[in-house]
């Protein structure tokens, strides 16, 4: 799950450069629709990023709260969990 995380969050930075380079190609052409275009491409991968973001900041506090318990001796078996809300 955390390797899917990183792999996606690689991708979307590697898609945001490239549209920060079209966009000053397109200024430099003064191809300002193009320019617009990738500006709202843009917008929507940071939105994508912020949203990889929240998971990491859930997943990483959901990980500290495992561990309090465990260090309580509180075993939860996640995989009964599941199996009981897809019923």
């Amino acid at each position: 799950m955390q390797d899917t995380i990183f792999s996606q969050e690689a991708d979307l930075l590697q898609k945001a450069s490239r549209c920060i380079e079209y966009i000053q190609e397109a200024l430099q052409n003064r191809d300002y629709e193009t320019m617009c275009i990738e500006m709202s491409e843009l917008q929507f991968l940071v939105m994508q990023l912020q949203a990889l973001e929240q998971k990491k900041t859930r997943r990483k506090q959901l990980m500290a709260i495992i561990q309090d318990m465990r260090k309580r001796g509180i075993q939860i078996d996640f995989m009964k969990l599941g199996k009981g809300r897809n019923v």
